[in-house]
C-alpha cells in the first residue's frame, strides 16, 4: 500500500534556502573621498565613468562639491554617521591598534596592530590556520567601530571583533565580539570569512554612494566600485553634476529641477488640534522612500539604486514575518526602521523622518521629551497625569512608546512603530510590552491591571495583531481576520500586505476574491503582498489572478509575478501575455545576478529554473551553489529533485546522502530521503526516514501529513490519526492535516469526531 504515498507525494519538493541574517555594521566611521582613500590592498575603488543604473558615474561629483553653496548643511553633515559610514582607519582608530589581543572561546585570539605603519589584524581563519590581513576600512563611530578587512579576490569582510567606542565610564574603550563573549567559530556560517559577512554584497549599498558590486561568479571575485566612499550628499539627493552646472550658470530654478530628489521648502508648521497633538496632514512618502533602501530589511533586485527611484523598483522588502517582527509588528530581529515606521500612527498622520531628525547631521532636533514636545503639547503629555510615573525618575516618552532593542551587544536602537503599550496583546499573543520591559519582575497581567485603570478603552482599540497573531497561532478564524485586515483601509499598508501574503495558505473562493481585489490596489506594497499570497496557491489558480499585473509599473511586483508563474505553460498564454512573461523572467534572472555571490541565490535560481523545466540551467545553478558553499544542504536536496526529474534515481540518492552527511539533523533531508525510498519500493526504510523527519521537526505539519499517509498505506490507520492529531496541536489551521484526519476518522467509523474535524475545516475555508 505504500504505492499510495508514491502517487500522492512522490515528487521531492524543491527547497528554498534560508537566508543568513544580514551582517550588521554598526554606526558609521571617518569621511573620505573614494578616489583618494582607497587602500591599494583592498581592491574596490571608485570606478571610471561608466553606464550604470541609468546614471553615469561621472554625474556624481562627491560631497565636497556641495559645501561652497550649502555651507550650513555641509557643516552639519561633517562628522555625521552618514559621512562616517565607511572610512580608512583614522589616527584615533590607529591608536587602538597597539597589539592588544582579544580572546574568545570559539573564535580564538585576535590581535590588532600596525605593520610598517599599516593597520593589520592577525586572526584565526577556517582550516585551523591564522592569517594577517590588512584593515581596509572602519565602519561605525559610536557606539562601536567595526573593521573591514581585505581578503582574496577583491572581497571585503566585516570582522566580528569590534571596538567599543563608548567612554570607559560606560564600560567602553575595549575590544568585544559582536556575537557575544564566546565569539564565532571559523566553521560557523556567521564567521567573518563567510558570505554572510561579505561587505561587498551585504553592507556596501548602505555605507557608500552608487555602489556597483561587479561580482564574477565564475571566479568568485569582486571588483566593486562606488561614486563616493561614504554616504554622501548625492546618496540622498541624486547625482549633482547638472545641479552644480546650473547653479554656477546662475539658474537656481534649473539647479533645483536637476536634482533627482528636489530640495523642498520647509513644511508648513503643524496645525494644533483639540487633542494636544497636531492635525494630521498628507504623507508625501518621498522622503521616506529616500531613506527606505538603507533603513529597511530588504533584498536588492536591481543594481544602481539612485535617490528618487521608487523603493520597490530596486528592492523587495521583508514584510512582518516571524523572526523579523513579533505578531504585533514590534521588532524581533534586526529590521532597522522603515518597516516599523510604516506601522506607526505618526506615519499615517504625515510625519516624515526629518520631522524628528536633522537630515544632514542625522541627530534628533532636541533631547529627551523636548523632541516629542515639538508636536505634542508638553502641558498635556509631558506630565505625570499622562505617564502615570511621577517624579524625576519617570520614564521618557520614548521609553514607553519606542522601547529599545540591543544589537551587536551594545548598539541600542529604538522601535520606530511608536506604539502604546498593550499588555493585553502580551497575554493573548505573547508579544512584548514596554511596561514589562521595565517592570520585568512583574507579569503581563499585573501590567494590564494598571493600564486598564489608566485607559479603560484601550483594549477595545482594534489592532492588526488580532489577524496576524491569530494566523501565527493557527486559529480557525485566521482566514476571516486576515481578509478583514487586508481590506481595512485604515490599517498600515505593510500589515495589509503581510495579511495578503499569509492568505495564500488558505485557498478558498473568499481568499481568491480578496487577493484579486488587492491586486488592483494603487499601493504597490499591497499589490506585492497579494502577489506573494497568490504564489502560495496551486499553480493552476495563479495565471488568471497574476496575468493582469504582469506588466505592473513596479519591478518588485513584476519579479514576484515572474517567479510565481515560472511553472506555467507559456505556450498556452495569449501572445502579449507570453511576451510580458518572458520579460518578467528576464527581470527575475537579473535579480538573481545582483546577489550572485550567495549560494542561497543560486539555490533559489534552481527552483525557478526547475519550475520552467530548464534542467540544464538548474543543474548549473546548483553546481555554482555547491562550489560557493560545498556543504549547502538545500542545494543537495534540490539537486536530488533535479536528478529525479532526469530519471537518475541513483544520482538523486547520492545527493540526499550528501545532504545528510553535511547535516544529519536536517529534517527536510530525512523527509526527502523517505520520499526517495517510497519511489524505490523500500517501505520499511521510508517509514523510518519519514518518522525521523517528524521527530526532528514536530511543528512542521507537512512532514507529519506525509508520515500519516505512509502509515495509513501500511494499514496503521490509528497511528496515522495520532500523528495528524499531534500535528494539528502545533498547527490547528493546517488544511492538509485536517482534510486527511477527516478522511481517516470517517474510515475508522468515528463519525462524530470526523464531523467535528470537518466543521473545523469548513470554518477554515469559509465553506
Amino acid at each position: 500500500m505504500m504505492g499510495g504515498v508514491a502517487l500522492a507525494i512522490a515528487a521531492l519538493v524543491a527547497v528554498l534556502p534560508r537566508r543568513s541574517s544580514d551582517v550588521t555594521t554598526g554606526r558609521p566611521a571617518s569621511a573620505a573621498d573614494g578616489s583618494s582613500s582607497q587602500p591599494r590592498s583592498a581592491g574596490p575603488a571608485p570606478a571610471p565613468a561608466n553606464r550604470f543604473g541609468g546614471r553615469r558615474r561621472e554625474e556624481f561629483l562627491g560631497s565636497a562639491a556641495c559645501g561652497p553653496c550649502h555651507q550650513a548643511q555641509s557643516d552639519a553633515y561633517s562628522g555625521s554617521h552618514h559621512q562616517r559610514a565607511l572610512a580608512p582607519p583614522s589616527p584615533e582608530t590607529r591608536a587602538h591598534l597597539d597589539g592588544t589581543q582579544f580572546k574568545s572561546t570559539l573564535g580564538g585570539s585576535t590581535k590588532f596592530s600596525l605593520r610598517d605603519g599599516a593597520p593589520v589584524v592577525n586572526t584565526p581563519v577556517p582550516g585551523g590556520m591564522t592569517a594577517t590581513l590588512p584593515i581596509a576600512y572602519v565602519s561605525g563611530v559610536w557606539p562601536l567601530e567595526q573593521y573591514v578587512v581585505a581578503t582574496e579576490r577583491g572581497k571585503l569582510q566585516a570582522l566580528g571583533v569590534a571596538w567599543d567606542s563608548r567612554v570607559p565610564e560606560a564600560d567602553g574603550a575595549k575590544w568585544f565580539h559582536a556575537y557575544g563573549a564566546r565569539g564565532i567559530a571559523p566553521d560557523d556560517t556567521l564567521f567573518f570569512t563567510a558570505p554572510a559577512q561579505n561587505w561587498n554584497h551585504v553592507c556596501a549599498d548602505c555605507h557608500s554612494t552608487l555602489v556597483e558590486r561587479r561580482y564574477d561568479p565564475a571566479a568568485d571575485s569582486f571588483d566593486t566600485r562606488w561614486a563616493e566612499l561614504s554616504v554622501g550628499c548625492e546618496a540622498c539627493h541624486g547625482p549633482g553634476r547638472e545641479h552644480v552646472r546650473a547653479a554656477r550658470a546662475g539658474n537656481p530654478a534649473a539647479a533645483v529641477a536637476a536634482l533627482a530628489v528636489q530640495l523642498k521648502k520647509p513644511p508648513e508648521p503643524w496645525t494644533p488640534s483639540a487633542t494636544g497633538s497636531p492635525t494630521p496632514r498628507t504623507q508625501d512618502g518621498i522622503e521616506v522612500e529616500v531613506c527606505a533602501p538603507c533603513h529597511s530589511r530588504r533584498t536588492p533586485i536591481r543594481e544602481g539604486f539612485v535617490a528618487g527611484d521608487p523603493f520597490l523598483d530596486a528592492f523587495v522588502p521583508d514584510l512582518l514575518r516571524t523572526a523579523r517582527y513579533h505578531a504585533d509588528g514590534q521588532v524581533e530581529g534586526e529590521v532597522y526602521e522603515w518597516g516599523s515606521f510604516l506601522q506607526s500612527r505618526m506615519y499615517q498622520a504625515g510625519v516624515t523622518c526629518s520631522d524628528c531628525h536633522d537630515p544632514h547631521s542625522g541627530k534628533p532636533y532636541a533631547a529627551g521629551n523636548a523632541l516629542c514636545g515639538r508636536c505634542h503639547e508638553p502641558a498635556r503629555f509631558d506630565v505625570a497625569a499622562h505617564s502615570h510615573h511621577p517624579g524625576p525618575s519617570a520614564p521618557l516618552c520614548v521609553d514607553c512608546h519606542m522601547p529599545p532593542a540591543t544589537f551587536m551587544q551594545i548598539d541600542e536602537r529604538r522601535d520606530h512603530s511608536i506604539r502604546i503599550p498593550r499588555p493585553d496583546h502580551s497575554l493573548k499573543f505573547g508579544t512584548p510590552n514596554a511596561c514589562n520591559g521595565c517592570h520585568d519582575k512583574e507579569s503581563a497581567s499585573w501590567a494590564l491591571d494598571w493600564v486598564s485603570q489608566w485607559s479603560p478603552a484601550l483594549q477595545a482599540r482594534a489592532h492588526f495583531v488580532d489577524a496576524l497573531g491569530a494566523d501565527r497561532q493557527g486559529a480557525l478564524d485566521a482566514p476571516d481576520t486576515l481578509q478583514r485586515l487586508a481590506s481595512d483601509a485604515a490599517a498600515p499598508s505593510i500589515a495589509r500586505a503581510t495579511a495578503l501574503e499569509r492568505l495564500g495558505n488558505y485557498a478558498s473562493d473568499k481568499t481568491l476574491r480578496a487577493l484579486r481585489s488587492a491586486l488592483g490596489h494603487s499601493d504597490p506594497l499591497i499589490v506585492y503582498g497579494a502577489v506573494q499570497g497568490v504564489a502560495e496557491l496551486p499553480l493552476q489558480q495563479r495565471p488568471p489572478l497574476l496575468l493582469p499585473v504582469l506588466e505592473h509599473e513596479i519591478r518588485a511586483v513584476r519579479v514576484a509575478v515572474g517567479r510565481a508563474l515560472a511553472g506555467v505553460a507559456a505556450q498556452q498564454l495569449p501572445a502579449r501575455a507570453r511576451a510580458a512573461l518572458e520579460r518578467a523572467f528576464v527581470e527575475v534572472e537579473q535579480s538573481f545576478g545582483v546577489s550572485a555571490s550567495w549560494a542561497e541565490t543560486h539555490v533559489e535560481r534552481s527552483v525557478f529554473e526547475l519550475a520552467r523545466g530548464r534542467l540544464t540551467e538548474a543543474k548549473h545553478a546548483l553546481e555554482t551553489a555547491l562550489r560557493l558553499q560545498p556543504c549547502h544542504v538545500e542545494a543537495y536536496l534540490n539537486l536530488a529533485d533535479l536528478q529525479r526529474q532526469r530519471g537518475d534515481e541513483a544520482a538523486a540518492e547520492r545527493a540526499l546522502r550528501a545532504a545528510l552527511e553535511c547535516n544529519p539533523q536536517f529534517a527536510a533531508a530525512h523527509h526527502a530521503l523517505g520520499l526517495w525510498q517510497v519511489r524505490r519500493g523500500q517501505p520499511k526504510a521510508a517509514l523510518a526516514s519519514l518518522q525521523r523527519a517528524v521527530e526532528l521537526a514536530p511543528a512542521d505539519a507537512r512532514f507529519s501529513y506525509v508520515l500519516a499517509v505512509a502509515l495509513a498505506g501500511r494499514g496503521e490507520r490509528d497511528e496515522a490519526i495520532r500523528v495528524l492529531e499531534r500535528a494539528i496541536e502545533h498547527h490547528p489551521s493546517d488544511v492538509g492535516a485536517l482534510r486527511a484526519l477527516t478522511g481517516y476518522l470517517s474510515e475508522a467509523g468515528q463519525r462524530e469526531r470526523a464531523l467535528e474535524t470537518r466543521r473545523k475545516l469548513d470554518k477554515l475555508l469559509g465553506e
